[in-house]
């Protein structure tokens, strides 16, 4: 008798009771000494890939809206350079569907694990959805979770989340639309008040101000209400 198999075995069992637990931990130990006492036995990387995309589930972004790290339940470093690869994202979408497929995978949470694999090849295969889900990444990292723009027809100043910058928006002030041009500085607050002073040079060249082309003058003391 195969003592080592029989052992394996045993350890396995062990595994998939603490899978079920939800012990992702213990679960992974379990399948690990399984690989080291008999390597050929079937059902380790089944466990071990159930394991590596729930826990990389279980770490939330809430990253503008985004909820989990795609990257990580592919099991991709979304720093490196592999990650603009679509042929590795394919790949690696497809050795985990393979081993995660619930008509293949009779642990604990497959089923789970599969559709969570899918939903990350459905964003990252997307060229649109994944610039949209990189360009959230690169807003949380820098610190520029929003971003200050301003009317040019009434002068308010407006902040909005960064992902708005460079869109057509409409001014809550005087409803008119307007390109949502990032100010690189605010202008300086008006002492004792809700109020920034302005002046002509803070707006971005390529404007057209109505007032102008109607002759108007712009009036005013030069300051401006702060809104969001």
């Amino acid at each position: 008798m195969n003592t080592n198999k029989a052992e394996a075995e045993r350890l396995l069992e062990i595994g998939e009771e603490l899978l079920q637990k939800r012990d992702l931990k213990g679960s992974r130990e379990l399948a690990i000494l399984v690989q080291e006492t008999e390597p050929l036995l079937e059902g380790s990387d089944q466990i071990l890939a159930i394991v590596d995309v729930l826990e990389a589930a279980e770490k939330p972004l809430n990253l503008n809206n985004h909820h989990l790290d795609w990257y990580a339940i592919l099991q991709i470093d979304r720093n490196s350079r592999e990650s603009h690869d679509p042929n590795l994202i394919r790949k690696q979408y497809r050795t985990l569907a393979l081993l995660l497929h619930p008509d293949k995978n009779p642990f604990s949470f497959a089923e789970l694990a599969f559709k969570l694999v899918s939903d990350a090849w459905a964003v990252l295969s997307d060229p649109a959805q994944k610039a949209q889900y990189d360009r959230g990444f690169e807003v949380e990292e820098n610190g520029l979770v929003s971003f200050w723009t301003a009317c040019p027809y009434c002068y308010c100043l407006y902040e909005y989340a960064r992902v708005y910058e460079g869109c057509c928006l409409m001014c809550q002030n005087c409803d008119k639309s307007f390109s949502a041009v990032s100010i690189p500085t605010l202008p300086p607050l008006v002492p004792g008040e809700e109020a920034y002073y302005v002046s002509w040079g803070m707006f971005p060249m390529g404007f057209v101000f109505e007032s102008l082309e109607n002759g108007g003058g712009g009036g005013g003391d030069g300051s401006v209400d702060k809104r969001k």
